[in-house]
């Protein structure tokens, strides 16, 4: 017999607060240099040298620093979007230097709604993405735990339908990838997962790069 719902929640709680604590015990030196070797992993991969776009979360408190990866891309000439909280939604807005985001949700900067990622790809033949997740936790068959709020699985869940609906039309040349970005400590075995949970396609650390086919 399963393991319940219920049972399963608790856990992922617990693993939630386990992981962050693990998080938030890295020092502010440890984090920086954690966080920029990850960014040089990321931006080695072809996902990242071959990307149109760039969609990636702002970091904030102990997250993998973004702000290298920001300033890497709009070097390297990608489009560039940064999340903005509407509601219980999440999308993607248009950002042209790191001046574009100002305070939003719970503190986290944010871009202004303006120029959004689906509009962005709407009259586009074709185009390759990358986005970026963070995360509380995660395992090395990529299962993810959030922080709880499910912006995330919902945002990337919506654009999987639409890239679905749109098969044979422009979109149908959409080619997303998705990495999370984590600190080798917030890695587990295995954590508790759904069926209909989205898996990152890669997890990217200071110490490895993850993906379907092992490491990277």
């Amino acid at each position: 017999m399963g393991e319940s719902a219920e049972r399963k929640d608790i856990k992922k709680k617990r693993i939630r607060l386990d992981a962050l604590a693990r998080r938030d015990s890295l020092t502010t030196e440890q984090r920086k240099d954690y966080s920029d070797r990850i960014v040089k992993n990321l931006t080695g991969l072809p996902c990242y040298r071959e990307a149109d776009a760039v969609l990636t979360y702002v970091s904030f408190r102990s997250e993998v620093d973004t702000f290298p990866l920001l300033e890497r891309a709009f070097a390297d000439g990608k489009a560039v979007f940064a999340p903005k909280v509407l509601g219980k939604e999440m999308d993607f807005f248009r950002i042209y230097s790191l001046a574009d985001l100002t305070e939003g949700y719970r503190g986290i900067l944010e871009p202004s709604r303006g120029y959004s990622y689906d509009e962005w790809t709407a009259d586009r033949l074709s185009q390759r993405a990358l986005i970026c997740l963070p995360g509380a936790a995660f395992d090395r068959a990529r299962h993810r735990i959030g922080y709880g709020g499910g912006f995330y699985d919902r945002f990337l869940g919506g654009l999987s339908e639409s890239v679905g609906k749109t098969t044979g039309t422009v979109r149908s040349l959409l080619k997303i990838t998705t990495a999370a970005l984590a600190f080798d400590c917030q890695i587990y075995e295995s954590i508790p997962w759904e069926a209909h949970d989205i898996c990152p396609e890669w997890i990217i650390t200071e110490k490895e790069r993850v993906s379907e086919n092992g490491k990277g």
